[in-house]
């Protein structure tokens, strides 16, 4: 598929993303894209300056066909958001150019299979095509649900409360500290999580309408795709594209030494044997937290909130998928990540003393 299909093109990017990376990454691909299309006329390069820029960047992007999002899951994040500002008509197409430490809804796209994370390999883009995908819509807001209240967000990939939401706002610090990246980041956070905050977090869920009922768990996750914690499997049956949410909440509580390795076993989606974890799929949940700032994460971003009301929106959104043969496919599946964390077990460790 030829760069050319992307039409008049965006390119959103956050320079700040893998050290500085991402922003040189930004100007490599403007001289590809004009190299491949002949009209250097037709890509437009706007960096970030400040939090949600990208949102509003996005948002006044209607008269383009494709809009780029050039950086990690936080750049991701915030131009959906600002592309559901957009009505669904003149909506542009997404286009996700992975340069992060999660990637995890390039991962639902195939992306990460097919390219590297340094931001020097654009090849993919030329292997891609539009597949509608569905987004998810949170309602957040104060226990009180006072009017004005209740705040929207939308997510690609994830929603999620609890010990999993707080190992993702700790990769944020760990990342500056250690200069780890990827599934060694979310495994060293994991260990140093599970060693000093492990806890249960208490809650009441409603589930497509139903009676309400009380939960006490360790993680509880809403996912759009399979994956969060860069590529741990929570959700290993999740499709994008299935007008369904799937959640994957593990109940507690239980002592450390039996969560512990349940935890790590969500890397290949082995966590969904264990009795202690209930997987389903529904249309909309609502969720009570019992108290206040609990760790809430929206695509690995911090969310504050004691009330979310969490639905999914059918094919709101068009992304770029990768087209991979039947063999890429099956080594995306069954990828085994023991050997990632035999691989980057040192390092790990030396994080998690730090």
């Amino acid at each position: 598929m030829h760069p050319i299909e992307l039409g008049r093109t965006l390119i959103i990017v956050n320079p700040v993303a893998q050290s500085g990376k991402a922003a040189a990454a930004a100007d490599r691909l403007g001289r590809f894209l004009a190299l491949y299309s002949h009209d250097a006329s037709a890509f437009h390069v706007k960096r970030t300056e400040r939090p949600r820029h990208a949102t509003e960047l996005a948002a006044a992007a209607s008269g383009f066909d494709t809009v780029l999002a050039l950086g990690g899951d936080g750049v991701v994040h915030e131009v959906a958001n600002g592309l559901m500002r957009i009505e669904p008509g003149t909506r542009p197409t997404l286009g996700v150019v992975p340069v992060g430490s999660g990637n995890d809804f390039a991962r639902s796209l195939g992306l990460t299979d097919v390219a590297d994370v340094s931001g020097t390999d654009f090849s993919p883009l030329l292997h891609s095509a539009p597949r509608p995908c569905d987004i998810l819509r949170v309602a957040y807001g104060a226990a009180d649900g006072a009017p004005g209240s209740t705040a929207v967000e939308y997510a690609l990939e994830t929603v999620s409360f609890g010990l999993d939401a707080a190992i993702a706002m700790d990769t944020h610090a760990m990342r500056r500290r250690t200069k780890l990246t990827g599934t060694p980041l979310y495994l060293a956070s994991g260990l140093k999580t599970f060693g000093s905050g492990y806890r249960t977090f208490a809650s009441t869920v409603r589930i497509d309408g139903e009676a309400p009922r009380p939960l006490e768990t360790i993680i509880f996750a809403v996912q759009n795709g399979a994956t969060y914690g860069s590529g741990f499997r929570i959700c290993p049956d999740a499709d994008i594209s299935d007008g369904e949410l799937d959640i994957c909440y593990a109940t507690g509580p239980v002592p450390r030494a039996v969560a512990l390795p349940v935890f790590l076993s969500a890397k290949n989606g082995a966590h969904t044997a264990s009795k202690h974890v209930h997987a389903m799929r529904a249309k909309r949940i609502e969720l009570t937290l019992a108290e206040d700032g609990y760790p809430i994460q929206v695509d690995g971003e911090r969310l504050s909130a004691r009330t979310l009301s969490i639905e999914v929106v059918p094919h709101a959104m068009t992304p770029r998928e990768a087209l991979v043969d039947a063999v890429t496919r099956a080594r995306r599946v069954n990828r085994a990540p023991r050997r990632a964390r035999a691989r980057h077990a040192p390092s790990l460790l030396r994080a998690v003393r730090a």
